[in-house]
C-alpha cells in the first residue's frame, strides 16, 4: 500500500520535474545561444570600430591633441564593451547591457563612416583640376529647312577672324562628320547680318560669341537656332602658388561662372573675388572686381577687355588679368557658377542678408523683389540678389557689394551655428560637383584642423574698387561696342594696399 502510494506521488510529481529540467535546459540553450551570438557580435563591432578608426586616420582632418582624446575614448568604450561580448562567463545581464551600448556606438560608427566617407569624396572631386571645356555652336536661321548636322554637308559657314587654337581643335572635330567650307568674317556684326541675308547657310561660333551676338542684335536668338553642339577639351596647367597656408598669407581668387552644370565649362566670369586670408591674425579680406573692369588679356598680347570675358579663355586667363592689374599673385583659386550657388544656400537653408534698397530684379527667367532691410534667401533668390545689377544707379559696383554681403552670410552661416554638424553630407554633396579648387586636399585639411584646434574666431573685412563707365569695344566683342569700367588707379592702388597690409598683418 505504501509502495502504491510512492508510486502515485512519484507519478504526481515527475510532470513538475520535468518542467523543471526542461526550464534548465532552456535556459541553458539560452546562455549558449546569447553566448555565441555575442561574441559574433563582438566580431562584428571591433571590425565596425577597425573601419571607423582607419577612416579617421586616413582622412587625417584631427589635430594630434583631439585624435588622442578620440582614440582614448574609443579604446576605454572598447576595453569595457569588447570583453562582456567576447567571454562566455559573463552574466546575462551584463551581455545585453553590452549589446545594447555596442548597437548604440556601431550605430555612431556607421553615421561617423558615412560622413567621413562623403568628406574624402568632396575633397577628391573639387580639388581634381582636369581639363576646361569649350563649346562651339553650328547655328541656322530658324526658318531654314536644315534639321540635322548631314544637312549642311557640303555648305558654307560663316565664322569669325580668330587665331585661336581652340577653333581649329573644334573645327577639326567637326571636320570629322561633315565636310563644310568656311568664310572667315573680320566682325561679329557681319557675321550675324550674313546669316540672316542668306551669305552663307549656317555660322560657326564659340557659346560665348553666340552670348554676345545675342545680346547685341535685336531678336537674333529668335531667328536662330543651334543645330549642332561641338565640345572640345582645353588642357589646363598648374596654377597654384603654394604656401604654408596655417603660418603664411595667401589669396584665392573666387571666379563665379555665368552658367549652370558642369564646372569645366569656360564662360563669361561674373563674380570675380579676391579672398585674401591671413591665418596667424585670423582676418579675411573680400575685395570684389567689378565684372565690367577693363583688364589687358596677357595671352593675347595684352589686348583690352573685361574683366568677365577673360572666363571665355580659361580660368588662367582671369589669374594672369588680375595679377597683372594689381601685382599681387593669387596663390589658389576657386571656380563656381549658378548651380554651386542655389544648391549651397539651400543645403545651409537659406541665408538672411540685408539690402540697402528695395528693388525687383531684371531679365531673369522669375522676377524677385527684395525689400529695403533684412530678407531671407533660399538658392535661387540668394543667386538673383548676387546678379541683379539694372536696379541701381551705381550698377555693378552695388552688385559686388551684394555678392560681398552673400558670401559673408554664407561664412557666418556655416561658422557660427550647428549648421555644419546638421547638414554635414548634404551641404557635401550639393556642391562637389559644382566647384573646383586648385589647392591640395591636404592644405584644406590643414587648415580645418588648424580651425578646430584653435576654435579662432575670424574678422571679415570687405572692400571693392570703382572706376568709370564708358561705351567702347573690347576684344571680345569686336566691332560691337559694349559698356566698361575704366579702373580709378587709386581705388585699384588703395584696395592692393589693404591686401598687402592684411597679408603682412599690418591691417587686423
Amino acid at each position: 500500500m505504501w509502495n502504491r502510494r510512492n508510486k502515485t506521488n512519484s507519478a504526481e510529481r515527475s510532470p513538475g520535474a520535468e518542467t523543471g529540467a526542461e526550464t534548465e535546459r532552456k535556459e541553458s540553450r539560452g546562455r549558449i545561444y546569447l553566448n555565441r551570438f555575442s561574441k559574433v557580435w563582438s566580431v562584428l563591432y571591433s571590425l565596425m570600430l577597425a573601419g571607423f578608426v582607419g577612416m579617421i586616420l586616413r582622412l587625417d582632418m584631427l589635430p594630434a591633441n583631439l585624435l588622442y582624446k578620440v582614440l582614448a575614448v574609443l579604446a576605454a568604450l572598447s576595453l569595457l564593451i569588447f570583453p562582456m561580448l567576447y567571454f562566455k562567463n559573463i552574466h546575462r545581464s551584463r551581455k545585453i547591457v553590452a549589446l545594447v551600448l555596442s548597437v548604440a556606438l556601431m550605430g555612431g560608427y556607421a553615421y561617423g563612416m558615412v560622413n567621413l566617407n562623403d568628406t574624402s569624396s568632396f575633397f577628391k572631386e573639387v580639388t581634381d583640376v582636369g581639363n576646361q571645356t569649350e563649346d562651339f555652336y553650328l547655328i541656322v536661321k530658324k526658318s531654314s529647312s536644315y534639321e540635322k548636322l548631314k544637312d549642311l554637308d557640303g555648305k558654307t559657314a560663316g565664322t569669325y577672324f580668330t587665331t585661336e587654337s581652340n577653333y581649329s581643335s573644334a573645327k577639326n572635330k567637326l571636320a570629322s562628320s561633315i565636310n563644310i567650307t568656311y568664310k572667315i568674317i573680320k566682325t561679329l556684326s557681319k557675321l550675324d547680318d550674313g546669316l540672316l541675308q542668306g551669305d552663307y547657310e549656317s555660322v560657326f561660333v564659340s557659346a560665348a560669341q553666340y552670348k554676345t551676338m545675342c545680346e547685341k542684335v535685336s531678336n537674333f536668338k529668335s531667328k536662330t537656332r543651334i543645330i549642332y553642339t561641338i565640345r572640345i577639351d582645353v588642357s589646363q596647367k598648374d596654377l597654384s602658388k603654394k604656401v604654408d597656408v596655417t603660418q603664411n598669407s595667401f589669396n584665392i581668387y573666387v571666379s563665379g561662372l555665368d552658367t549652370s552644370g558642369s564646372i569645366r565649362e569656360m564662360s563669361r566670369s561674373d563674380v570675380n573675388m579676391i579672398v585674401t586670408v591671413n591665418p596667424r591674425t585670423h582676418v579675411v579680406l573680400l575685395t570684389s572686381i567689378p565684372r565690367d573692369y577693363e583688364i589687358q588679356l596677357p595671352s593675347y598680347d595684352n589686348a583690352t577687355d573685361k574683366l568677365t570675358h577673360t572666363g571665355i579663355y580659361g580660368i588662367q586667363e582671369t589669374i594672369g588679368a588680375v595679377e597683372k592689374l594689381t601685382g599681387i599673385d593669387m596663390n589658389y583659386y576657386v571656380k563656381v557658377n549658378y548651380s554651386t550657388v542655389r544648391r549651397f544656400v539651400d543645403a545651409i537653408g537659406g541665408i538672411d542678408v540685408y539690402s540697402d534698397y528695395a528693388f525687383t530684379t531684371h531679365g531673369m527667367a522669375v522676377q524677385y523683389t527684395f525689400r529695403k532691410g533684412k530678407n531671407h534667401l533660399d538658392g535661387k533668390k540668394a543667386l538673383a540678389f548676387a546678379r541683379e545689377r539694372k536696379s541701381f544707379e551705381d550698377g555693378d559696383v552695388q552688385r559686388n557689394r551684394d555678392q560681398a554681403k552673400v558670401m559673408s552670410a554664407i561664412i557666418s552661416k556655416c561658422t557660427s551655428s550647428t549648421t555644419i554638424l546638421s547638414r554635414y553630407s548634404t551641404i557635401l554633396n550639393s556642391c562637389k560637383q559644382y566647384m573646383e579648387i586648385n589647392m591640395e586636399a591636404s592644405q584644406i585639411k590643414q587648415l580645418v584642423k588648424m580651425q578646430v584646434n584653435g576654435g579662432y574666431k575670424w574678422k571679415i573685412k570687405k572692400q571693392n574698387v570703382n572706376g568709370t563707365s564708358v561705351l567702347e569695344t573690347c576684344y571680345s566683342s569686336g566691332d560691337y561696342q559694349v559698356y566698361v569700367m575704366q579702373p580709378d588707379e587709386d581705388d585699384v592702388t588703395n584696395a592692393t594696399d589693404k591686401i598687402i597690409g592684411v597679408m603682412d598683418g599690418t591691417i587686423r
